[in-house]
This record gives C-alpha cells, structure tokens and sequence, in this order.
C-alpha cells in the first residue's frame, strides 16, 4: 500500500502542472444556442491517473468524473472577446480648468472614475493631465466627446490587446488544478500514516496557491477587459506670433529719381509764387506809408546837405 501511494500522488502533480493546450491557427466555429462545449476531463494524464485510481484495491479513489469547459484552443464567440484598450491624447483647449470641469463630467456621466490627475505650470502657461477609465463599451463615443472638448486634437494614440485565448487557457488550467485538488482531498482522507498525510497536504497547499494565482489572473483580465483606459493631457491655446515684416530691396533707377527731383523742384515753386503772394497781399496796405515815410526823410536830409 504504501509503495504505492508516493507513485499516484507523483502522477496527480504531473497532471496538475501539465500546460494548458496552445491555441490553433483555426478558430473553432460558434457552438449552438444554449449549448456548452465539452472536452475530457482535465486532458489525457489526468484521465489516465484517474483510470489507475479507480483499479487500485488498496486506495479505492473514485475516478475522475468529466467537467463542461471551453475547449483549450477554442476562442470564444467574436462578439464577446476580451480586448484589453488604452488611449492617450492630446488637447489644446482655449481654457485648461474649463476642459477640465468637463472631462471629470463627462466621465461621470458614462459610468467611469477617474484614476489619477496632475496640473503644472509652464512659462506662466497652465497644463493638466488626467487619467481616468470608462466602460469598453462606452470607449470609442468617448474618444469622440473628447475630441470636441478641444480646439483641436494635437496627438492621439489608441491600442488593444486581445486576451480572449489567454483566458481560455487560465479556465483549462484552473480545471486541471481543482480536479487534482479534489482528488488530493480524497487521498488525503485516506492516508494510513501521518507521513503520508502530510505528503498529501503540502502539495495540496502549492495546488490551492496555484489556484489562487489563476483565478486572481482571470479576475484581473475580466475588470480589466471591462473598462478601458484613456490619459488626456490638456495643453494651452498659444496665439500665433505675428510674423516680423521684411524689407524689400530697393533697386536704383535714374528715370524715378529724375521723377522724384522734378516734383520736390515743382513743389519748392508752388511754394515760393505762394509766399510772394502772401507778401504782397498781406503787406501792400503797409508798404506805401512806410515807403512815402522813407522817401520824405531821404528828401529832408538832402536838404540841408551843401552841394557839392
């Protein structure tokens, strides 16, 4: 009996740590309505083990019984896959609190939280990040709110990850782990020594922390397939600089200057005929007193002059 023991539980870890079957180039057509897909019971070793188990007198370990699960290698239907999606991008806005404000409403409004959130200040100018998650099914009429919030869209970058077939495999795997843990407990009742039992029991701890793991993996990939990520940095809107002018070369022309020269000489003309008018008009009316005064001293002192 005892023999034999260490030889079933060897079996049962090989079985439990055998990898999930990779995926195939093919994609398995959809299963009808209402119906789940079948395979054998935890793969082939496990079944064997369980056939070994079932014709041992000493133990009497019932066999395996075959558990529905998702084929390994069968993804499933498209309409459901899990994709795992980021975007990021980069406004510019004419006011950073204003886009702001509206951000933290719009993810509100379709079901998201907001992760993380950063503001600084640059050349005396504000700018922002945001970080926040939404619904996947809300992601693409996020994207497009988002980019009417800005003047106008400076970068944007989206990415998706499809973990459909590593979630296949993790449900294969969880399979196998629980079937030899079940199986396991069995044994463990069964135990006719303490060494035995404890045997037993330390590799049925490493099987429920591999369980554990798994199960925390799937739940990971599931909140995570759920809710998609996006980061908007906001940046200012910066008014365009006007452009400084430039001098135009000035090419030398004798016939322009000539041009030039005859109009400054016509000016200077104009110029003069109008002040002698100016003269005469304004001063007439005091010219002739004042020349009959000059000629009348003139006189007066001739007068008295000897002649020569």
């Amino acid at each position: 009996m005892r023999p034999l023991l260490p030889g079933i539980v060897l079996g049962l870890l090989l079985a439990a740590c055998a990898p999930a079957a990779r995926p195939t180039p093919a994609m398995a057509p959809p299963a009808p309505a209402g119906a789940r897909p079948q395979i054998e019971s935890a793969g082939g070793p496990v079944a064997e083990d369980a056939q070994r188990l079932k014709g041992a007198p000493a133990i009497g370990a019932p066999a395996a019984t075959p558990v529905a699960v998702n084929p390994p290698g069968v993804l499933p239907n498209p309409a459901v896959r899990m994709i795992i999606k980021n975007a990021e991008m980069r406004l510019v806005v004419s006011s950073v609190d204003e886009a702001l404000t509206r951000i933290e409403g719009l993810v509100t409004e379709v079901g998201g939280y907001i992760l993380s959130s950063r503001t600084w200040f640059q050349e005396e100018e504000k700018y922002a990040s945001l970080t926040f998650a939404v619904p996947s099914e809300r992601f693409e009429e996020t994207l497009g709110r988002l980019r009417r919030i800005g003047v106008r869209v400076a970068d944007e970058n989206t990415s998706g990850q499809d973990v459909s077939q590593e979630y296949v495999d993790l449900e294969a795997r969880l399979t196998n782990l629980e079937a030899a843990a079940a199986r396991l407990r069995e044994f463990l009742k069964e135990a006719k020594s303490v060494e035995e039992a404890l045997q037993v029991e330390a590799r049925l701890r490493e099987l429920e922390g591999e369980i554990a793991q798994v199960k925390g993996r799937m739940n990971f990939l599931k909140g995570r397939s759920a809710y998609s990520l996006i980061t908007v940095i906001l940046e200012p809107l910066r008014p365009t600089p006007t452009p400084t002018p430039t001098p135009t070369p000035v090419v030398w022309d004798p016939g322009e200057t000539f041009r030039e020269a005859t109009d400054v000489l016509g000016i200077l003309l104009r110029a003069l005929v109008d002040i002698s008018i100016w003269i005469l008009v304004l001063g007439g009316p005091f010219m002739l007193p004042a020349g009959v005064i000059a000629f009348a001293v003139y006189r007066l002192r001739n007068r008295h002059r000897p002649k020569a």
